[in-house]
């Protein structure tokens, strides 16, 4: 049954969510681009005030930044479930690239790829070529198909039924984010992913950069309830 993800980028903003009834908290900084990184020391106050068992994923921006940033200590992952890195602007030998950030990185949370709907706009590979290669990653549990422009909705429709298909026979959670609201939630409900993820329709006024507000998550997490039981 899908749940509902909620990206914060406070402890405040966590708490409002759990509240809510949101099922994963994600911490990501929204100023920052689509998988905006927040500083690490933001990952640990949030994990801090979260019970043991709620799931926590980070996101960790864009490949091709690690390129000129020191590696975060493994610490800086203590109270995170999962880890999740665009791909935008990578090139030819991201697959490689990937592969010694893993490598680099070592032990710590599991992998979760992402597949931008929009990734000719994005600069980057294709949600088939992901796909494959999210199989073949020790360590990766599941993939996001997220929007890049965060400017557009979200570009996938039931012509995406085959992807979702192969990603969930291949043993990887879904996650569906790119601007959803309770139309759009509704309209993709029939692909089943195991999260539908949001930023924007959880916070006040409906705008990514606001603040979490607990009453409109509690009121998504219903919507997406009732359509699993319809």
């Amino acid at each position: 049954m899908p749940r509902l993800l909620v990206s914060v980028r406070s402890p405040a903003e966590a708490l409002e969510a759990l509240a809510g009834g949101a099922a994963i908290i994600d911490i990501k900084e929204p100023t920052q681009g689509p998988l905006g990184r927040a500083d690490a020391a933001v990952w640990r106050s949030i994990s801090a005030v979260l019970p043991a068992t709620v799931s926590v994923s980070v996101a960790l921006g864009e490949l091709p930044e690690w390129r000129n940033l020191p590696d975060p200590d493994r610490h800086d992952f203590e109270g995170i479930t999962f880890r999740k890195l665009g791909l935008a602007g990578v090139g030819p030998d991201w697959r490689s690239e990937w592969a010694d950030l893993r490598e680099r990185w070592s032990v710590g949370p599991t992998w979760i790829a992402v597949v931008y709907s929009d990734w000719l706009s994005a600069a980057a590979p294709s949600p088939a070529d992901v796909l494959e290669e999210a199989l073949t990653v020790e360590g990766c549990t599941g993939i996001l198909v997220d929007t890049w422009d965060k400017s557009h909705p979200t570009r996938v429709e039931e012509s995406w039924r085959p992807w979702f298909i192969r990603a969930r026979r291949g043993g990887l959670k879904i996650a569906l984010a790119g601007g959803l609201d309770e139309s759009r939630i509704e309209r993709l409900a029939p692909l089943a992913p195991d999260w539908f993820a949001v930023r924007g329709a959880a916070c006040r006024a409906g705008e990514r950069e606001g603040t979490i507000d607990s009453t409109r998550v509690a009121r998504l997490v219903q919507r997406v309830q009732g359509l699993c039981r319809s």
